[in-house]
């Protein structure tokens, strides 16, 4: 970059803390990121550094829930309101202790939907800023008196000159013994980049129907017209990874000539949830990297699926969000998948 082209350096790379005053998600925080490739995103400082806001040259990728942004005042961890205060947006973290249905457990304790850590805020949030773009970085922790005690980690970066977004995670069990523990990474795409025109791609793998328990239709590739009361899918797939481990998904849309893919290390993330949702105002496909089967925590116990976390250990998780724009980049993506 020639620097005696700009004054600020914010003509071409972003990185700016907001405040929210309206509504709903009135007085959340969160930091506005923007790039010289047209790529802008939010992450909420208020809500574990998620991902809410996604836009590539003005064309929106993220779906969004009805009520939008919603506050944490709102959010009740001990009912069944998930739907009520779950925001959406173009990527929601779940866990740490339950991925998929609230349950009240046999001790007592009530998990609900998709767990606590999506809505708790983060601590320490930095924001440092070079020519090679904007690094965030903060620490969730989800814990209990006489329980649990889990750190989450996160390193968010945003290159200057590039269309993509990358998160790197490390948790950390701070208790001697072992915990049992879920992690799944919501990503949630929308109109207009989703439209009947829309398909999904993803490496070879099998997998099966969450709903049915049955095979993935021939059809789970497909995307249509939104319906009323149309009623949801959820397919679990398995993956092939690359050379250095790395799995990959997308969501494309060769009319639009756009694609948005997700690509995750899978030594720790072994599948690839898959949730579309045809429903009118509820248009939207997900694409979820996991470490289970978004069972809920008992059923993922019984089905063998859920996983564990050592005393004092710590596991890594990374995950990359993308833009494919053009045909040429497109077909690069789905050969490169296809031949793995």
């Amino acid at each position: 970059m020639e620097k005696r082209y700009i004054g600020n350096e914010n003509q071409l790379l972003t990185a700016r803390r907001v405040t929210y005053t309206e509504g709903m998600s009135q007085g959340v925080r969160a930091i506005e990121l923007r790039n010289g490739n047209g790529l802008y995103a939010t992450c909420v400082e208020d809500q574990c550094l998620n991902l809410f806001d996604f836009s590539y040259k003005g064309i929106n990728f993220a779906f969004q829930q009805k009520n939008g942004l919603v506050s944490g005042r709102y959010f009740n961890g001990g009912a069944p309101e998930f739907n009520y205060y779950w925001p959406a947006g173009m990527m929601y973290t779940c866990g740490l202790l339950n991925v998929g249905p609230g349950k009240v457990m046999s001790d007592g304790m009530f998990h609900p939907d998709h767990g606590r850590i999506g809505m708790l805020p983060a601590t320490d949030v930095a924001i440092t800023r070079d020519e090679k773009g904007v690094t965030i970085t903060g620490t969730v922790r989800e814990g209990m008196l006489c329980g649990y005690n889990l750190e989450l980690k996160r390193t968010i970066r945003f290159p200057a000159n590039d269309k993509k977004i990358i998160f790197e995670d490390t948790l950390t069990n701070l208790e001697p013994q072992a915990t049992e523990f879920m992690l799944l990474y919501h990503m949630n795409l929308g109109y207009p980049l989703l439209t009947p025109e829309s398909r999904v791609v993803k490496g070879k793998g099998g997998g099966y129907s969450i709903h049915t328990k049955g095979p993935i239709p021939e059809n789970w590739q497909k995307c249509w017209e939104p319906e009323d009361h149309k009623d949801e899918d959820l397919f679990c797939h398995e993956n092939t990874p690359d050379a250095e481990g790395y799995g990959y998904g997308a969501l494309i849309n060769e009319k639009l000539g756009l694609g948005c893919y997700i690509k995750y290390h899978m030594e720790n993330l072994p599948w690839l949830m898959h949730w579309r949702n045809m429903c009118s105002h509820d248009y939207v496909i997900g694409i979820e990297p996991s470490n289970n089967q978004v069972l809920g925590r008992d059923n993922e116990r019984e089905n063998g699926t859920l996983q564990t976390i050592g005393g004092y250990e710590t596991k890594t998780f990374r995950v990359e969000i993308g833009v494919l724009d053009g045909a040429q980049e497109i077909a690069a993506f789905e050969k490169m998948v296809k031949s793995l």
